[in-house]
């Protein structure tokens, strides 16, 4: 942007709130709320910081609902994170991501709205996300649905809901295809917002790596992440000859039955001394696991991208995920990058990637994978993109 008109802009538009929304609380998606502004949604974090940097005229915020009674806001890394008190129902609702609803935040954006805003929501949507866009759009701001996950449920309140944003944001081009092929989403304007990674901090460091295989999962410790999948190959490369074959488990408990049912198979397995469940860990301690690991196992059932999967990459560790899971088939190829299975063949393809495979390629191309493809520098540009677009409006 030229000087003079830079200026201009600044003048017209002095301090304009532009505001990530995750209408839900870090709980509801697994995330402890404490560590929110050093764990979750760090790519957009990033730029959200790099697009307040850039524009000092903008106010950049992530908003999020808390069970705490009060709402309560602070700034970090020149960003504004807001926390609305989620409303407490005798049902259980406030428990449900998809169903949680903030009074305290629909007064916030009633009596001011931001001038851009961009909705993290699943493609089924919410009564709340609805109710939100109705004040946005009666101050005559934009809004930007942001969708992970690859369902999506055809009402006439979703169809309304997205016809009338702005445009849409997803993160891979594998679900934009698949959305493009929807009447709901026909004509729309659907747009790749990739999640980058900082390949500066998460690189490879070749001197942390053992002769026998270590394993690393990261992610919630719940049963649609299906790590006993993950421990079943430990077990079978244990038995295959890498005796001292290593299994760390990063994550906060999300379900304790699940929990209680993994350390059962450790111990039916006499696993004890191969597997840790080192608990939660600050994103800024990831690199290091990363990087001492040789494959980072994700055996979810569905996941709509995986951040860990672009972040261990970018770390010289390949992933090893399941074929029908979501967004792990558009970033990996298998064999080259990584390793794509079924679910009945999970065990046999992580066996016989550590028998078999050239696994410094393996490495050195999932690095370069994440270096050409998914960059910090890519997921700016398109949020820069959008709220330039979003404000023309």
């Amino acid at each position: 942007m030229e000087p003079e008109i830079r200026n201009e802009v600044k003048q017209h538009y002095l301090l304009m709130k532009i505001t990530i929304i995750h209408p839900f609380t870090p709980q509801a998606a697994g995330v402890v709320e404490a560590s929110v502004a050093t764990y979750h949604s760090q790519p957009h974090a990033k730029a959200l910081q790099q697009l307040a940097g850039e524009y000092p005229e903008y106010k950049c915020a992530m908003a999020y609902f808390t069970p705490k009674w009060r709402g309560y806001q602070y700034d970090y890394n020149d960003i504004n994170y807001q926390f609305y008190p989620v409303d407490f129902k005798w049902n259980g609702d406030h428990k449900k991501w998809k169903k949680q609803w903030s009074k305290s935040c629909l007064k916030a954006y009633k009596r001011s709205a931001p001038e851009v805003n961009i909705i993290n929501m699943s493609g089924h949507s919410s009564p709340f996300s609805h109710a939100l866009t109705k004040h946005i759009l009666s101050a005559g701001k934009p809004y930007i649905p942001m969708l992970g996950g690859q369902h999506y449920s055809d009402t006439p309140e979703n169809r309304i809901y997205y016809q009338r944003a702005h445009h849409i944001l997803v993160h891979t081009q594998l679900q934009k295809e698949s959305m493009q092929t929807m009447p709901m989403f026909k004509g729309l304007d659907i747009r790749v917002f990739p999640l980058g990674v900082d390949t500066y901090r998460f690189k490879p460091n070749r001197k942390h790596k053992r002769q026998d295989p270590k394993l690393l999962y990261v992610g919630r410790i719940v049963e649609l992440k299906q790590i006993h999948l993950a421990i079943d190959a430990l077990k079978a490369l244990v038995q295959n000859g890498f005796k001292d074959a290593q299994l760390d488990i990063i994550g906060p408990v999300f379900s304790e039955a699940y929990y209680e049912t993994l350390q059962v198979q450790v111990k039916r397995f006499a696993l004890e001394n191969h597997v840790r469940f080192l608990g939660h860990k600050e994103h800024n301690e990831l690199p290091k696991y990363f990087q001492q690991a040789d494959v980072l196992l994700l055996p979810s059932e569905k996941e709509t991208f995986g951040m860990v999967m672009v972040e261990a990459m970018a770390c010289g560790t390949p992933v090893a995920a399941l074929n029908g899971s979501g967004g792990p088939k558009d970033v990996i190829a298998h064999g080259v990058d990584g390793l794509l299975s079924d679910k009945a063949t999970y065990t046999d393809t992580v066996l016989n990637h550590f028998k078999t495979a050239d696994r410094n390629a393996m490495e050195t191309a999932a690095r370069a994978k994440v270096v050409e493809a998914y960059s910090l520098e890519a997921t700016y540009r398109v949020l820069k993109q959008s709220v330039t677009d979003a404000l023309k409006q």
